[in-house]
């Protein structure tokens, strides 16, 4: 009788470490990502505007990578320990959608697709999370809901410029400038 509880329990514990490795293997991430980026710099495009004599700059889908990135990268500690650990965006409009990869508890490396809204809230420009899942699973929003994000884009801008308005366009952000702030 012992020897068949004995028998039972390990071959459980042998089930359960394979289906760990499983799960382990399928949340591993498909590509390595990482948060390295380049700082824009608004202010070069005040040349551009001037010579095109339209008082707007466009930030490419490049560009908002990056700046998103950089916010992404100071923001990388995530609820229930989670980790940032590099992000591929997309943009959409003002929609975001963004290829990651964490790291849960240190140890185990998760691949996951997340999306993202943008919107102009003056004079910050707002990043907010709206779902994840990883592979075809849907994450339930209270695992992991990040806050939202504020961009002071007039921080990017010479003094004497604001921004009247930000449009989305789909593979680029439009900032409507007005003189004299």
């Amino acid at each position: 009788m012992l020897k068949k509880v004995t028998i039972t329990l390990l071959m459980l514990a042998v089930i359960a470490a394979v289906m760990l490795l499983i799960i382990i293997q399928y949340v591993k991430p498909t590509k390595s990502l990482d948060l390295q980026y380049k700082e824009i710099a608004i202010s070069n495009k005040i040349a551009e505007m001037i010579l095109s004599r339209k008082l707007d700059v466009r930030l490419s889908e490049e560009e908002v990578n990056q700046l998103l990135k950089k916010q992404l990268a100071s923001h990388s500690t995530l609820p229930h320990d989670f980790r940032m650990e590099g992000a591929e965006l997309n943009l959409q409009g003002a929609m975001v959608e963004a290829d990651v990869n964490v790291r849960w508890r240190e140890r185990i490396p998760i691949g996951a697709h997340a999306m993202f809204t943008l919107a102009w809230d003056p004079p910050n420009l707002v990043i907010q999370h709206v779902n994840t899942q990883i592979r075809n699973w849907q994450l339930p929003n209270a695992w992991l809901q990040l806050a939202p994000i504020e961009i002071p884009l007039q921080s990017y801008l010479p003094k004497l410029i604001g921004i009247k308005n930000v449009v989305f366009e789909d593979n680029a952000i439009l900032i409507q400038l007005k003189p004299f702030q």
